[in-house]
């Protein structure tokens, strides 16, 4: 799935399609030393493992869409047909959000955790120890353009935390999407840096979740080792680039689909699944064979920055 892309300065945020790279072959071209500037921060949240709380929040959803274009008006009245809309929010204004949570339309905005695009605004305020570091070198994603990011750093974080007010709470969006998060999972750091990522990334939900206990977490990919140890504290999780005719036969998606049905039954995890460029003839098919499976599916039909 192609990342959102825009032509207006400083606003253009990744949206990762998330492949399965395999970790040997990847390791092989990474080196495995880590750097000092990994460690824990102070005011991190403790990592749990386990909670007592089921948050199911998405459970009533339907309908869903993700766009990243402008909210001209043609958009904000196509995006009035679904139950809930990603939404790029730093192309919205707090009316043109609160046109459709009027509505009672969950509206959840974009924030990239583990990377960020080299336009990023939160780039401008980045230092040093806030990028991820491979080897000596700030680790550089050419293919997307970005950079990742140490989760594990204090001042990171707290830049997120900052943008999240400024986009989510302060326009009224009702929740959050936070993509990248599943870079741990994905093969592409050395093993000592992806655990540290990933042990990063559960504590900076769980802190998301303690702060803002009522506004839905939609999670994108991370349906390995993180799914798991996320879901206590997430409303969702997106598949996306989700594709029958390979899900049913491969091995690795069948574990998945298992698991999350595990995760379904236990936490009320709400699964969806979005696909690009499904041919009118197949549509149908893909809509039955998501929901059958009791998640929540849509067909984008070219990107997201189109409806």
């Amino acid at each position: 799935m192609e990342r959102a892309s825009y032509l207006i300065e400083e606003l253009y945020t990744p949206m990762k399609t998330t492949a399965r790279i395999l970790a040997a072959a990847t390791m092989s071209l990474l080196l495995t030393a880590w750097p000092a500037t990994l460690s824990t921060p102070t005011d991190a949240a403790p990592i749990a493992e386990a909670a007592t709380t089921s948050y199911s929040a998405l459970q009533t959803i339907d309908s869903y869409t993700i766009y990243y274009g402008l909210p001209d008006p043609v958009a904000l009245a196509t995006l009035q047909n679904y139950d809930m809309v990603i939404i790029e929010p730093r192309l919205w204004t707090s009316a043109q959000v609160q046109s459709l949570t009027a509505r009672g339309i969950q509206v959840l905005g974009y924030l990239s955790v583990l990377e960020q695009h080299s336009s990023s605004q939160v780039l401008t305020q980045a230092e040093d120890s806030d990028y991820l570091y491979v080897n000596g070198v700030r680790h550089y994603r050419s293919e997307w353009d970005s950079w990742s990011m140490n989760i594990n750093s204090a001042k990171y974080r707290a830049l997120l935390f900052a943008d999240y007010e400024a986009q989510i709470v302060q326009k009224g969006l009702t929740g959050v999407f936070l993509d990248t998060v599943g870079n741990s999972d994905d093969g592409i750091w050395p093993d000592l840096i992806a655990d540290a990522q990933r042990d990063g990334t559960v504590s900076f939900i769980t802190d998301l979740r303690s702060k803002h206990p009522h506004r839905p977490i939609l999670q994108n990919w991370g349906l390995g080792a993180l799914k798991d140890r996320t879901a206590p504290y997430i409303d969702g999780i997106l598949w996306e680039d989700f594709t029958p005719e390979v899900s049913e036969v491969d091995e690795w998606s069948q574990n998945r689909m298992c698991e999350l049905d595990a995760l379904r039954a236990t936490q009320g995890l709400t699964v969806f699944t979005v696909k690009a460029g499904v041919e009118p003839a197949a549509q149908t098919a893909w809509y039955d064979y998501s929901r059958a499976h009791g998640y929540v599916g849509q067909v984008i039909a070219s990107s997201y920055d189109e409806l």
